[in-house]
């Protein structure tokens, strides 16, 4: 049976909005402030809420933004008797309807659906998330299983890792070489120790090697990724650790791999490390790729000319990149 919190300071609003809950067929449960309510949530969970505004002490904006980061699955339906309070300039927290008082029982009833119907969107898509978890990890052990057997039968790793691109993502093979490339020349143009090639190179090569491990829905997906399915699709990077961790020969191309989606100003993922904090082979690869990606035509957007690449790189300094590799491969660009 749906459960539903109704929240709100004034006793009569409480008893009959929880009548007309009980006519719905549906369990409520009333609270008469904010703070009352995150107490009944620490031991009962409920599937809607219904929040009044304007209430002593915390309001209910406050609430639905605690529950939002507390509660996520929870619908929320706020209420109040002042319609200017919401759309003031305060930062906003997600809600499925706005009851503006005095409502009728009508209109009361058609927000608890629409709640009920985001409630089961959002069940059915954490369920997917879910899936869609288990077949990467899945994927994932595949993948160290297959290296494993190219290894047994004598090819050398970072030949089967290719292989096992090419046949999954081969146009993140053809993408890995060139950022690989430009990794190379950029690392020389900063002076890093020759000795640390063939780290930076097998880095840029495999720095989308979880990629593999992404399911078919999420690589073949024609609309634009749920944000549920782009934070999964951010775990590449992670899986992609993973993978060379557990190989013999690329095992310290890992974290380099692992830091390669950081931003400079430290707004980027999984770690949100910053500056100095971040590798530099992942400061490098981090600018060869988004280089790189930029001046092929992809299946959603056309290529751009190295300038503007080169612009937009300049403008993302030094939120999401290092100026000074930006500011070599501006140096190295002209020269060619």
């Amino acid at each position: 049976m749906t459960s539903v919190l109704i929240v709100d300071d004034e006793p009569a609003v409480r008893d009959i909005m929880a009548r007309w809950v009980k006519s719905l067929g549906l369990r409520s449960h009333t609270a008469a402030s904010a703070d009352e309510a995150l107490a009944t949530l620490r031991t009962q969970h409920y599937d809607l809420a219904v929040i009044d505004v304007m209430m002593p002490g915390h309001d209910g904006l406050w609430l639905a933004n605690e529950m939002h980061r507390k509660h996520p699955n929870t619908a929320v339906v706020i209420a109040t008797a002042s319609k200017e309070l919401v759309d003031a300039e305060r930062p906003q927290p997600d809600f499925v309807d706005l009851l503006v008082k005095p409502f009728q029982r009508d209109r009361f009833a058609l927000a608890v659906d629409r709640g009920r119907q985001w409630r089961k969107q959002a069940i059915e898509e954490l369920r997917w998330h879910a899936q869609l978890s288990l077949e990467t990890q899945d994927l994932a052990a595949g993948i160290c299983g297959e290296v494993r057997t190219y290894a047994a039968e004598g090819l050398d790793e970072r030949d089967a890792l290719r292989v096992i691109m090419s046949a999954r993502i081969p146009d993140v093979v053809a993408h890995g070489e060139r950022v690989a490339r430009y990794a190379q020349s950029l690392a020389r143009e900063l002076g890093v120790h020759a000795s640390l090639g063939p780290l930076i190179e097998d880095a840029a090569l495999f720095h989308d090697i979880g990629k593999a491990a992404m399911p078919d829905a999420l690589l073949t997906k024609p609309s634009p990724l749920t944000p549920g399915e782009v934070a999964l699709m951010r775990r590449h990077v992670d899986v992609g650790a993973q993978i060379l961790e557990a190989t013999g020969s690329l095992a310290a191309a890992a974290p380099i791999v692992l830091a390669t989606h950081e931003w400079f100003g430290g707004g980027g993922y999984p770690r949100k490390l910053s500056g100095d904090e971040i590798p530099l082979a992942s400061r490098v690869i981090a600018v060869a790729d988004a280089y790189d990606a930029m001046t092929q035509t992809r299946a959603y957007r056309k290529r751009i000319d190295s300038s503007d690449a080169i612009t937009e790189l300049l403008r993302c300094c030094p939120v999401q990149f290092d100026p000074g590799i930006v500011a070599a491969l501006f140096a190295l660009l002209s020269r060619h």
